[in-house]
């Protein structure tokens, strides 16, 4: 079995249904509430391991009510937790997500017991690094954390995906050393020094990116679907139009599944394609973790399309 290893956040996310973003000094009534488990680093292990790999998660959680919460989602979707730690102490991270008519979100992340992943826990997981396929990391635990764990998965030889969310400064060898460089429209903005906004400009301007650093950058881009680049070639990949809950985790799934597809042999833009059909049967549930699916649930999807 393909084993990977996240380094990463777990934040208990709040949803509030809202018609508009309010305005300065406005109180806004939610139409609906609710709560899941998230977290970046999370949610990509659990669609990893709900497409059948096996999976160990990196990271810290508050010793409250809402990280046992994030500690039983991740154990349900059979995660690995043994280097989960529980902090006293120190709150769980959360996320504030607003959810919009037409699934869109906005969201704000305190980070909590997130801000202490440090170099020791990356330490203690050499052993699992060493034995894995894979490396999978974002930005919400430190940098230096981060930095740390690309330097020691390069020393073994590993694949690692860094999904660059949210967007920060990082050394240009740290970049160079990730084999796969994932951000969206925001955050491809940010490395590039422009407006990227739309599939036109994603083309124009992260070619120079993938060049620059040798290595493969995936942008996905919404209902754009995503462009891939490597070694001047590019690749679009279309987004599967499906009905919208809405779009939390939308990302995570794309990311889990872009993962899986490589590490079972399918090429970048075959890859592509999978994580594709991942985030649209997420995005056609409530939640993240929840909504995130299983190769019975793509499969059936597909069949729905009439692709199988």
């Amino acid at each position: 079995m393909s084993k990977v290893v996240v380094i990463g956040s777990l934040n208990y996310d709040i949803f509030l249904s809202l018609n508009t973003v309010p305005k300065t000094g406005e109180t806004a009534r939610a139409s609906a509430s609710s709560s899941a488990a998230g977290g970046k680093g999370a949610n990509q292990a659990v669609q990893m391991s709900k497409l059948g790999m096996d999976v160990s998660m990196i990271g810290r959680i508050g010793s409250d009510q809402m990280g046992m919460v994030l500690l039983n989602s991740l154990e349900s979707a059979g995660v690995n937790c043994e280097q989960v730690i529980a902090l006293d102490g120190s709150g769980t991270g959360m996320g504030i997500v607003d959810v919009f008519p037409d699934g869109s979100v906005m969201a704000v992340i305190s980070g909590g017991a997130n801000e202490r992943v440090t170099k020791a826990d990356v330490q203690r997981a050499e052993g699992l690094i060493r034995e894995a396929d894979m490396l999978v990391l974002q930005l919400e635990i430190p940098l230096d954390t981060v930095e740390y764990a690309i330097e020691l998965a390069t020393k073994y030889g590993k694949k690692i995906l860094l999904n660059a969310a949210p967007a920060a400064a990082l050394p240009d060898d740290c970049i160079r050393k990730c084999t796969y460089f994932v951000v969206n429209e925001v955050e491809a903005s940010f490395y590039a020094g422009v407006i990227i906004d739309s599939l036109k400009t994603a083309e124009q301007y992260l070619p120079d990116l993938a060049s620059r650093y040798d290595n493969c950058w995936i942008c996905t881009l919404g209902k754009q679907g995503a462009v891939i680049l490597q070694n001047g070639m590019l690749s679009h990949i279309s987004a599967v139009r499906t009905d919208v809950i809405e779009t939390t985790g939308a990302g995570d799934s794309f990311v889990g599944g872009f993962a899986y597809g490589i590490i079972n042999g399918m090429n970048e833009e075959e890859a592509g394609h999978f994580a594709a059909w991942c985030s649209a049967v997420t995005i056609r549930g409530v939640g993240a973790q929840n909504a995130m699916p299983t190769l019975e649930q793509i499969n059936m999807l597909k069949k729905e399309f009439g692709v199988l």
